[in-house]
This record gives structure tokens, C-alpha cells and sequence, in this order.
């Protein structure tokens, strides 16, 4: 598995004086730091911003996929065929749950692979609405080794590089 060191020195050296860096740029660049080429995924509402962040990087290759199962299994058999890190990402609710036959797959195969997910706003969260399931515990049941929610925009860089260490 790869180190990665907080990505946030090596981007705020490539941008503009008093310009910001959004959360999904910092996770687009740790993501090519950590050695990931390709991130199969699907869209959906939660997660349009790092989609975008990952399409705009020079680095990285957005593969959209139909189905967000499809998006695991081919980020493990990426992890397979180059053996380093690959990455899936899917929205909330049942596009995580989809993700779960990928990462089985990897788990049992000992390959890395990290599965980005999107999330309701904490605040919403727990109202029994539509895509209003505790993905943390959905993953953890699956058997994946780390499965963390970022709560606050200033975790998800730290909790991305301990995923992936």
C-alpha cells in the first residue's frame, strides 16, 4: 500500500496567490500522489463535485460505468492487473451498497482498492429518507478493513491518507 503525505503543500504550490483549493481538488491530487490513474465510478448528486475535481486533474482518468458494481469490480481487477492502489467512487445510499461485490472481491484477493463514497449532510442524515442508510456500517459488515465518514471538510484529506497507509 502506498504513503501519501497530506497533499495540500504540493497543490498550493500550483495555484494562484489568494486562490482556493476545494476539498475535492486536495482528494483529486492525493489520489494521483497516492499512484491512482483511473477511477471508475458513477455520477450522482453528492459526489458531482469530486467527479469534477477528478476530471479536471491532468493525472487522473474518470471511467464512468452503468452501474456502481461495476465500478468496484473493475477498480480491483485494475488493483490485480497493475498491483497498486485503484479507486471507485459511487454516490449515497444504494450506489455505496452496490459497491460491496467489488470490494469483497478485492478484500479476498488481498488487493487495494478505495472506495470513495458520497453523504447526505450531517444534519439531514437519519431522517429514514431516500438514500439514508449508515454506509460506514454497510462497509464494515462487508468485511472492508477502514470505512470512515468525513464529517467535517477539514478530515477528509487526513482520513484519505489514512486509508490509504
Amino acid at each position: 500500500m502506498a504513503q501519501l503525505q497530506l497533499p495540500r503543500q504540493s497543490v498550493e504550490k500550483e495555484v494562484e496567490e489568494g486562490q482556493e483549493i476545494t476539498v475535492a481538488q486536495m482528494v483529486a491530487q492525493a489520489l494521483y500522489e497516492a499512484g491512482v490513474t483511473h477511477v471508475f465510478g458513477g455520477h450522482g448528486g453528492t459526489v458531482v463535485p469530486l467527479i469534477n475535481a477528478i476530471v479536471a486533474h491532468p493525472g487522473l482518468k474518470w471511467v464512468y460505468t452503468r452501474n456502481e458494481a461495476g465500478a468496484s469490480l473493475a477498480a480491483a481487477a485494475m488493483a490485480k492487473y497493475k498491483d497498486r492502489l485503484s479507486c471507485c467512487l459511487a454516490t449515497s445510499g444504494p450506489g455505496a451498497s452496490n459497491l460491496t461485490t467489488g470490494l469483497i472481491d478485492a478484500a479476498l484477493d488481498h488487493v487495494p482498492v478505495l472506495a470513495l463514497t458520497g453523504m447526505r449532510s450531517r444534519w439531514d442524515v437519519g431522517h429514514t429518507e431516500f438514500q439514508d442508510i449508515d454506509q460506514t456500517a454497510l462497509f464494515a459488515a462487508a468485511g472492508v478493513g477502514f470505512s470512515h465518514s468525513v464529517v467535517h471538510s477539514k478530515e477528509a484529506v487526513p482520513l484519505l491518507r489514512n486509508a490509504i497507509s
